[in-house]
């Protein structure tokens, strides 16, 4: 079999794209690297922005509390030490806290395998082969690469390598902290000048449960001493004393470089592989939702 379509990535870009080409008829598959429930140490955050986009498409957006996501009551924002809070729910907002693992799982089961889109797991499209007719990757053929691998694939086409962390783009580090404080579900956003337009964040995810991060821009050896010092004056106050990892940090970059696509349009860069996320807001989720959204609109 050809497929019209192999998307290389099953996380929110890869899933909204596969799942609106299988809506359009188009035959495509998806590959994903990791396990199927393997966790990323960051995207733990459904804003308001993404689920309204989801929406529109006919996404049973109640999936993720159905999933275990809190409901999240207020934003918080720190601008240089000044507090800004926003209760949400007073507006008529809505936005979910879900440990990334099961975010994507509600993706892969509304997107892909309740519409029939084939995934195989563990397979790794580090190597792609232009046949002449098309795209040949981990043993499966097809006449269009879509690549939603993420930021920090190294993905190649005939030995070129086309997917590269940039340098000049922020680092983060992302940890999953367990703490004793209870209260109302919060996403938490802490800008300061030395972050060079980034931030750090605290997350509300599950029952006693955190997601806990630092951007910067640069500086970026510095990355793990500025996360603890985020957390000695933020992890204080929103956790408490006595917190503890689930996860410990791990580092990610958030951009590969200028916007890629190939003359012919027959491999195809979506969400953070096409360096779409912007670090100033904390929507990565919802730009890799609009982002394939985006690319599957402007299909014939």
């Amino acid at each position: 079999m050809i497929y019209d379509y192999i998307v290389v990535g099953a996380g929110p870009a890869g899933c909204v794209c596969a799942g609106e080409l299988k809506k359009r008829n188009y035959s495509v598959c998806v590959l994903e690297k990791q396990r199927p429930d393997y966790r990323k140490v960051c995207g733990d955050g459904i804003s308001h922005v993404c689920l309204q986009t989801l929406r529109s498409i006919g996404f049973p957006v109640e999936a993720f509390e159905d999933a275990g996501a809190v409901r999240i009551r207020k934003y918080i924002h720190y601008i240089n030490g000044r507090l800004y809070t926003d209760r949400i729910g007073e507006h008529h907002k809505e936005a979910y806290g879900l440990a990334r693992n099961r975010t994507d799982s509600v993706f892969r089961k509304v997107l892909l395998d309740d519409a029939g889109v084939p995934v195989f797991y563990g397979m790794d499209a580090g190597e792609i082969k232009n046949t002449g007719q098309g795209y040949e990757v981990c043993g499966l053929r097809t006449e269009k690469i879509i690549l939603a691998a993420g930021a920090s694939a190294r993905i190649r086409i005939d030995g070129r390598e086309v997917l590269r962390p940039d340098p000049d783009s922020p680092a983060g580090i992302s940890a999953v902290i367990r703490a004793k404080r209870s209260g109302e579900p919060f996403f938490m956003f802490d800008y300061r000048e030395e972050y060079g337009g980034t931030y750090g964040w605290i997350f509300s995810t599950g029952d006693g449960e955190y997601n806990a991060g630092l951007w910067l821009r640069s500086d970026k050896a510095s990355l793990r001493a500025g996360l603890a010092q985020f957390l000695e004056l933020r992890g204080r106050e929103y956790l408490g004393d006595g917190w503890e990892w689930i996860s410990r940090p791990r580092g990610a970059v958030m951009g590969i470089g200028k916007r890629r696509i190939c003359p012919d349009d027959s491999v195809i860069f979506i969400g953070d592989a096409a360096n779409t996320s912007n670090p100033k807001d904390g929507e990565g989720i919802s730009a890799a939702v609009k982002d394939a959204l985006d690319f599957v609109s402007r299909l014939q």
